[in-house]
């Protein structure tokens, strides 16, 4: 995963906060990481991400211009998918946070 801070236009948009506490077995996970950004890019309103790894704890955070964007997204099938593999297969623990960005600087 490319490690850069995204690009944002001016305010307002959204946040999607996901720390992650990933699992011992976590093969697929950086793959499917991979994908997923994939095709976040695909999904109207998508503006960027940001992402940060320590040993198994994973912090995500992606932008969107909308709330309706973020719901798109979290009820695409690929996302879904992603999700369900999360949970079963990858993921200690996990917590999604959506913030509103009202400014930057």
């Amino acid at each position: 995963m490319m490690q850069k801070i995204a690009p944002t236009p001016k305010p307002p948009y959204y946040a999607v906060i996901a720390p992650t506490v990933v699992g011992k077995d976590s093969a697929g996970y950086p793959e499917m990481a991979a994908k997923m950004m994939e095709f976040a890019q695909e999904v109207d309103g998508f503006l960027g991400i940001e992402s940060c790894f320590q040993g198994n704890f994973v912090l995500s955070v992606s932008y969107w211009k909308t709330l309706e964007d973020i719901q798109k997204w979290k009820t695409s099938s690929h996302h879904m998918l992603a999700k369900e593999n999360g949970k079963t297969r990858w993921f200690k623990a996990y917590f999604t946070r959506i913030a509103k960005v009202e400014r930057d600087y």
